[in-house]
């Protein structure tokens, strides 16, 4: 039971909210629900089977959070000027050759 319980809501319909998010969200903020994902589980560990959370896990929790808000909102920036990000990689196809 625990392993169909493990197929269905770990692969099926993590997979599908994932494939749901692309179509609706920049792919940017649709891959970070893998970054996310351990602050989900612990909350989640917390509220429905009372685990017991460190300080440190604690503390890890925002600093987690922060950085995937300033990945999003960088990956944003770069989005609203197309020009600078196509000049930025016409640069570093130069640099490459």
């Amino acid at each position: 039971m625990a392993l169909a319980y493990l197929i269905v809501f770990g692969s099926w319909v993590g997979f599908s909210a994932y494939v749901f998010l692309l179509r609706r969200v920049r792919p940017t903020v649709a891959t970070s629900y893998a970054y996310v994902n351990p602050v989900i589980a612990m909350a989640l560990g917390v509220a429905l089977a009372g685990e017991r959370v460190t300080p440190t896990e604690w503390a890890a929790m925002p600093v987690i959070l922060a950085g995937v808000a300033l990945v999003v909102v960088a990956h944003s920036r770069v989005e609203e000027r197309p020009g600078q990000a196509a000049a930025a990689r016409t640069t570093e196809t130069a640099d490459e050759a």
